[in-house]
């Protein structure tokens, strides 16, 4: 989706959509735009991209984005501004990426190829091999992985699962997005982190579930920064 009062700039986006889509050979895909966001919100389909100007005539591209995130907490929203008065406010839902103007094509191709991908990761089912079966999960819902002795240990908002995969193939499953390997025993989900020191991370899923991972000093500064990332939603 595509929401946006300047008819000009719809209209070179809509341009650079088709034309990445096409260069992707990527088919079955929909672009829809909207010059309002009461408009866009009407629509009952599911929104899995958006990308929305913040100042526009009536609801705002923040309260667009958020209410689409209540909707699907998997969408990606990518903000428009020439502003950073309206960062604060963009944080609380977690805005994928933010794009200026006038729109760079190369840098609007690479987030929106990131944020592709990262849908599928969030969206598409994992499926977690223990010794009695399989047990199907989302990526978004698993919290860390974690190495305890010989086990690698799935920890997830539901339940800890014992999965008889290495940690090196959870590392490859999961390296896009907001996991991140803080050392060799603990692969995070940067969702749940809640706070993190100079060699620990803490994840909160809810009062009864916390976790502590631990994290290298050679890794501090790497996740520090790619954790600020994930909440500014830019790069």
């Amino acid at each position: 989706m595509i929401c946006d009062d300047d008819e000009q700039i719809l209209a070179i986006l809509e341009r650079y959509l088709n034309e990445y889509f096409h260069k992707a050979h990527l088919k079955g895909y929909e672009i829809a735009s909207y010059i309002n966001g009461e408009a866009l919100l009407s629509r009952e389909e599911r929104v899995d991209i958006a990308i929305l100007d913040v100042e526009m005539p009536g609801r705002s591209g923040i309260y667009i984005g958020n209410a689409l995130k209540k909707k699907n907490r998997y969408a990606k929203i990518i903000i428009l501004t020439s502003f950073s008065d309206y960062l604060d406010e963009a944080m609380k839902f977690q805005v994928f990426r933010y794009l200026s103007k006038p729109i760079d094509k190369k840098r609007l191709f690479r987030n929106l190829g990131e944020a592709i991908r990262q849908n599928t990761v969030d969206t598409e089912p994992v499926m977690i091999e223990t010794h009695d079966g399989v047990i199907t999960k989302y990526a978004d819902g698993i919290v860390l992985v974690e190495v305890t002795g010989r086990r690698v240990m799935i920890h997830t908002e539901s339940e800890d699962i014992s999965s008889i995969r290495p940690i090196k193939y959870w590392d490859k499953l999961l390296e896009l997005g907001s996991f991140y390997k803080t050392h060799r025993s603990f692969i995070v989900n940067m969702r749940y982190v809640s706070s993190f020191s100079r060699d620990l991370v803490f994840l909160t899923v809810s009062s009864e579930r916390r976790y502590t991972a631990y994290l290298t000093k050679r890794n501090y500064q790497s996740f520090k920064n790619s954790y600020m990332l994930y909440l500014e939603g830019s790069k």
